[in-house]
């Protein structure tokens, strides 16, 4: 809810399947713990932090996309549906029963879509140095390979008109906000110019992102390929990744 970084990773180690708790913050993150040895985890990279598995890392087979469930079921028609019913606040309205994850009235002021969202005084005490090359909340895309770490600050990307193709690691690479969501997103593509059209990105090989998905010419659902990426908050990002590029500058 406050860096936004959630993200998909495979519990197990050494082919043996391994049960995760949170257990409390570290640079303003979640920190889990395996309930077979103990060692602490880095949620962003699934790298062992603390403990006999240090050197250990989860296995990252997807990304955590944000999308609704109108976007979801054009991506998988078979797609089931999960509504929680944590405690969560839109437009002002107050919404769900159970307790959330920092809930109660006036967590709306920590939550990711309040551009003027502050950082809970219990997170600010677990950070560490911080880069001040861009504010402690400001909010983008970051992405990450092998080889790669870079962060695009959402102003840049409606600067270049919510639409444009990049490179990361000698590879083309689609940066855009999803019309349908208002998120950014990066998809693998061999494009060279990308153009916002309404609700959908336009691609100079003929292909078109529509609703989550890529269509050739004739309509047809092709293979997506993503980097690794995450919507986030730059503080998040700059300390799971230090000294990462900024796109841009």
């Amino acid at each position: 809810m406050v860096c936004n970084s959630g993200t998909s990773l495979v519990p197990v180690v050494g082919g043996k399947l391994h049960h995760f708790n949170y257990v409390g913050l570290y640079d303003g993150l979640a920190v889990m713990q395996d309930q077979e040895t103990k060692t602490l985890w880095g949620h962003i990279t699934g790298e062992a932090l603390y403990g006999p598995l240090v050197g250990r890392r989860l296995t990252q087979t997807s990304n955590l996309l944000q999308m609704n469930v109108r976007q979801a079921l054009t991506v998988d028609p078979n797609m089931q549906i999960a509504i929680s019913d944590r405690e969560y606040f839109a437009a002002g309205t107050h919404f769900g029963s159970a307790p959330g994850f920092g809930g109660g009235r006036g967590a709306e002021r920590w939550a990711p879509n309040n551009p003027n969202a502050q950082l809970s005084p219990v997170f600010v005490e677990t950070l560490g140095k911080e880069d001040t090359r861009r504010p402690r909340m400001d909010m983008g895309l970051g992405v990450w390979t092998g080889a790669t770490r870079r962060y695009y600050p959402m102003e840049l990307l409606r600067k270049r008109g919510d639409a444009f193709i990049d490179q990361i690691d000698s590879r083309n690479v689609l940066i855009y906000v999803e019309p349908e969501t208002a998120t950014p997103a990066a998809i693998f593509v061999t494009a060279k110019v990308a153009t916002l059209d309404g609700l959908e990105v336009r691609l100079d090989n003929g292909t078109v992102v529509r609703m989550g998905v890529v269509l050739d010419r004739r309509g047809r659902q092709l293979p997506i390929e993503r980097p690794q990426q995450i919507f986030t908050r730059w503080y998040g990002f700059a300390l799971t990744f230090p000294q990462c590029e900024i796109a841009g500058s």
